[in-house]
């Protein structure tokens, strides 16, 4: 199964982040188990896109903000952020790697 999230534009604008024309995107997919997190870069000519194995995440860390809030994945060997999302997307995220892992025989996520 595919999910995507989206920045959430009134968290961009209240933290201070006014580029509302390059939202950050976070795509989860349970199916090829990666993590992507892409936003279109500072010349709005491309994107910048990360991706990640459900195998190397070790933490997944949320830093809530008055409207909106970031979320940390951190990995064997970096992090991916996706910066001015949904608190509750950011909560959903969470949940469905969760419950990946408890669904997946190989416990392929490893929770420090």
């Amino acid at each position: 199964m595919r999910y995507e999230f989206t920045s959430f534009a009134a968290a961009m604008a209240a933290n201070g982040n006014l580029s509302e024309i390059t939202p950050w995107r976070l795509i989860i997919d349970t199916n090829e188990q990666t993590i992507t997190v892409s936003k279109r870069n500072k010349f709005l000519i491309g994107t910048d896109a990360e991706t990640l194995a459900f195998r190397f995440i070790r933490r997944v860390e949320i830093n809530e903000h008055l409207i909106g809030a970031d979320i940390t994945i951190q990995a064997v060997g970096g992090k991916l952020t996706a910066r001015s999302m949904a608190k509750s997307d950011c909560k959903r995220i969470r949940q469905i790697l969760m419950e990946h892992n408890k669904k997946s025989g190989t416990k392929s996520i490893v929770f420090s």
